[in-house]
């Protein structure tokens, strides 16, 4: 064992922060240790109250539901403390001979006390009454945010055949034969094509009967679309009957608002491509799933739903993002996930889907409980950019109360 350098200490949070004397301090403290090949680090479940820091090698973490990720020495990941969460939600291992630091959390929290930083003991009485976050609540927080720093979030699966189909559709040869046999080998979501083929949305003048029939009528594109907005359905689903109400009310909200979105694309004189926008607006609170997949654990939290809110509030923008990213979804509907509830965003250019899924939300929202808590319509600024006439908000409301046909076919084609 030997002392870090103060160097390299400057290098990890949060110690990055600290002063230079601070550091020199900190490393004649601290000892780095070196463990072999397959050496448990840190067990699952594990409570003491310490901070792990990878210096050299390769470090793998495993969770009871055998979700497991790899950290190696001089990545982002490892500039930071390794599942610091207590109790301990990984198992941490060495994949490589390594080389750690263990550092005591209490000593961190005495380099960074309030009083470190200039508070007085009478500032610090003042705050005794404000609002700190819940244990349970923080937790959850943490679990998730940890994760999605180390890269290593439980991200809900994209069914394999809007997959396969998303692979297909890069292949310049594939055509609706290929296409057909692909969706062929999910017979529900065969039959949901088929279905819409068929429906007053895209129906011709005689009724399609196969597969490829569907996909001839509807053209490669929309059919991509759909069987990405049919297979999304699977992901609204929890093993937790505290949580199962709680699922089916955010799917009932996603199909209402994909299907508004729907329809104001065919209002935008093609400015919005209405299957894009089907598919924005399903896809707009897939952090949601996340977070209340994760609830699933803190049995506490998922009971109080002003906690589950709290959580869901903050977090649901940027772990929708990274789980669209992960899956390789285009840019623009990245930023549906992160931007659908920043009701007073203002981006540069003409208006897009988040802009779009954004005015369709108020839409939805529109005589419920919600409604007062939300700004109007003509308060938000993507409600001037959409090119859907002269829009004012009683002539918005009233072209969706004519809609509402359309905005039911479009709620039917997601909910058969």
């Amino acid at each position: 064992m030997y002392h870090p350098s103060p160097e390299t200490l400057g290098q990890l949070k949060p110690m990055q922060e600290l002063s230079e004397v601070q550091l020199k301090l900190l490393a004649q403290s601290l000892q780095v240790y070196t463990a072999p090949i397959g050496k448990i680090l840190i067990p699952l479940g594990d409570t003491a109250d310490y901070s792990l820091y990878l210096l050299k090698g390769q470090l793998q973490l495993r969770s009871s539901d055998n979700r497991h990720m790899e950290i190696t020495d001089h990545t982002p990941q490892a500039m930071g403390p390794i599942a610091s969460l207590i109790p301990r939600q990984y198992q941490i291992k060495a994949l490589t001979p390594v080389e750690y630091l263990l550092v005591d959390n209490h000593l961190l929290k005495g380099l960074f006390s309030p009083e470190s930083q200039g508070i007085t003991a009478t500032e610090l009485e003042a705050e005794e009454g404000e609002y700190t976050l819940d244990e349970t609540e923080g937790l959850l927080a943490q679990s998730l945010s940890e994760d999605l720093e180390n890269d290593c979030l439980k991200l809900p699966s994209l069914p394999d055949v809007a997959i396969r189909v998303g692979q297909a559709m890069k292949d310049e040869t594939t055509n609706a034969h290929k296409l057909a046999k692909i969706i062929q080998t999910d017979p529900a979501i065969t039959t949901k094509l088929i279905r819409a083929a068929n429906s007053p949305l895209y129906a011709g003048v005689s009724a399609v009967d196969t597969c490829k029939e569907a996909v001839v009528r509807l053209g490669s594109s929309t059919t991509h679309k759909l069987v990405l907005t049919f297979a999304l359905r699977e992901l609204f689903n929890t093993r937790s009957s505290v949580l199962k109400n709680r699922m089916q009310k955010l799917w009932e909200h996603s199909v209402k608002v994909s299907a508004i979105c729907y329809v104001l694309a065919k209002l935008s004189n093609k400015q919005f491509n209405p299957e894009h926008a089907l598919l924005a607006g399903l896809l707009h609170d897939i952090g949601v799933i996340a977070i209340l997949s994760y609830a699933e654990r803190f049995p506490d939290i998922a009971n109080d739903e002003q906690e589950l809110n709290t959580v869901i509030h903050d977090m649901r923008g940027p772990i929708g993002a990274q789980i669209l990213q992960t899956w390789g979804f285009m840019e623009d509907l990245v930023t549906v996930a992160k931007e659908a509830e920043n009701w007073q965003r203002e981006n540069r250019g003409p208006a897009d889907y988040a802009d779009l899924v954004i005015i369709a939300q108020l839409h939805c929202f529109i005589g419920s409980p919600m409604e007062v808590e939300l700004p109007s319509l003509d308060q938000v600024p993507a409600f001037n950019k959409l090119g859907i006439g002269q829009l004012s908000p009683k002539l918005s409301i009233k072209i969706l109360d004519k809609a509402q046909e359309k905005i039911a076919r479009a709620e039917s084609l997601l909910s058969t």
